[in-house]
């Protein structure tokens, strides 16, 4: 691949020329003129122009690389492509993959890569589109050439097959389900299997030199103790955070999903070799659930659990990071409606959640990985996706555009206090799921933006 292009000002940030985009779509353009003459209110006019194509203006490059197309995507600020990113900064694209060739061709070569990163190491999170070591090769780690990072995240596994299925729903298109595709799913299923640890630990270890005890993983690289579930158990959270007991309840909820999801594509393709050992994947990690996903609050009654230990200790919380528990609408994981999620939901969205924090600037859910005091836009976004109060989207639409600091974009987080002190000037994952918000407001609550 021919160098990464560079991109200047995120203080005050203008869309690039269609020559200097990372990856140039007419059909992209043309979709958000349309959008975009619906929305009246400049801010978020602005806004979601910048976001909804961030993506693929400054992070995805589509080449043909040994013959095959091949799409890499990196993060924005953080030159690797993570299996989870990736597929969430491409989400809002799947619809335009019917009428465009150039995005479904993308998002066929971003399966692809996801397929070959997976094959390389299906227990690291991000990957570089080189066979080199990098910045975490001193990591404790069966550290492989061309892994960035090598931090065993549940969803890193499930985020790409429901890509894949999205993909297929939308286009019918079977090209990226080929036989090395077919060899990461196996690959993926087997893997679940050892990590549920049914067996004994498995053969995952992390160990990293670090001043941050959630960097790392305790007891000599294995993580904390537990009891087998049935789950799948998790070492590091969707925020590379490791995880306080290892079977993350919404993790493991977005792979019961997904799973069910999946043999309805093996079926649709005629695939039968690996329905057995995946309905049986979903019957043991749905017992899981059942049996040890949910707890009793003595103030809002039945919740789910944010992670278990099988022992019989949990924790009560939700952090920003996607798979969480305030997205499991969002994920397709339930309706909005359901009693547990709105009893979760009335939990984390209070001072309960010891990540929830609140401020001048307004109110969200942050993250261990940025402190106290810190709200994650991306939380704000999913709370708005998930709700069917108005009153309740417009406040977390006020608060979004705020915190972007008129700068034009979004970013990781901000300072309850402070909208100008933000991390991550350019964090596309943030961008995708604000301007995929935007696109669906305008379409399905027609005239609710102009209220802002």
């Amino acid at each position: 691949m021919s160098q990464l292009k560079s991109f200047g000002d995120f203080q005050n940030w203008v869309r690039p020329s269609a020559a200097n985009r990372a990856f140039y779509s007419p059909e992209l353009d043309a979709y958000l003129d349309e959008i975009s003459q619906l929305i009246s209110n400049p801010e978020i006019r602005r806004l979601f122009i910048n976001t909804f194509a961030n993506t693929l203006d400054t992070t995805a490059y589509n080449y043909i690389r040994e013959g095959k197309n091949h799409t890499y995507i990196i993060t924005g600020d953080i030159e690797a492509m993570w299996l989870r990113d990736s597929t969430a900064q491409v989400w809002h694209y799947l619809p335009l993959a019917k009428k465009s060739k150039d995005i479904e061709k993308l998002l066929i070569g971003l399966i692809g890569n996801q397929v070959r990163c997976i094959l390389l190491d299906p227990y690291a999170n991000a990957f570089y589109d080189e066979e080199k070591l990098g910045y975490h090769a001193s990591d404790k780690t069966a550290m492989l050439a061309g892994v960035h990072e090598r931090k065993w995240e549940l969803d890193s596994l499930i985020y790409p097959i429901a890509l894949a299925i999205e993909l297929w729903n939308i286009t019918k298109d079977s090209e990226a389900f080929d036989a090395t595709w077919l060899g990461s799913i196996a690959l993926i299923i087997s893997t679940l299997k050892i990590q549920q640890r049914l067996n004994g630990h498995g053969p995952y270890f992390f160990d990293r030199e670090t001043s941050n005890p959630i960097d790392t993983l305790s007891n000599n690289g294995n993580g904390p103790a537990y009891k087998p579930t049935g789950m799948v158990a998790s070492s590091f959270r969707a925020s590379d955070d490791a995880c306080m007991y290892p079977f993350n309840i919404p993790e493991n909820l977005f792979a019961l999903k997904t799973l069910k999801s999946l043999i309805v594509l093996f079926n649709e393709l005629q695939i039968t070799s690996l329905i057995e050992p995946t309905l049986e994947l979903i019957e043991e990690i749905s017992s899981g659930l059942d049996i040890y996903g949910l707890i009793d609050h003595p103030v809002f009654g039945e919740i789910y659990a944010y992670e278990v230990d099988g022992l019989g200790n949990y924790v009560c919380m939700d952090d920003a990071n996607v798979p969480n528990l305030l997205s499991l609408p969002f994920l397709g994981v339930c309706a909005v409606s359901d009693e547990t999620y709105q009893a979760t939901r009335g939990y984390i969205l209070s001072p309960d959640n010891p990540y929830y924090f609140s401020g001048s600037v307004g109110s969200g859910i942050g993250s261990p990985h940025t402190g106290d005091g810190t709200i994650w836009p991306i939380s704000l976004i999913i709370q708005a996706s998930t709700s069917n109060n108005d009153q309740e989207i417009l406040d977390c639409l006020r608060v979004l555009i705020k915190s972007s600091a008129g700068t034009g974009l979004l970013h990781e987080s901000f300072n309850v206090d402070d909208a100008t002190d933000y991390t991550r000037p350019w964090f596309a994952w943030c961008n995708s799921l604000f301007g995929g918000l935007i696109a669906r407001l305008v379409n399905e609550r027609p005239g609710l933006l102009d209220q802002i």
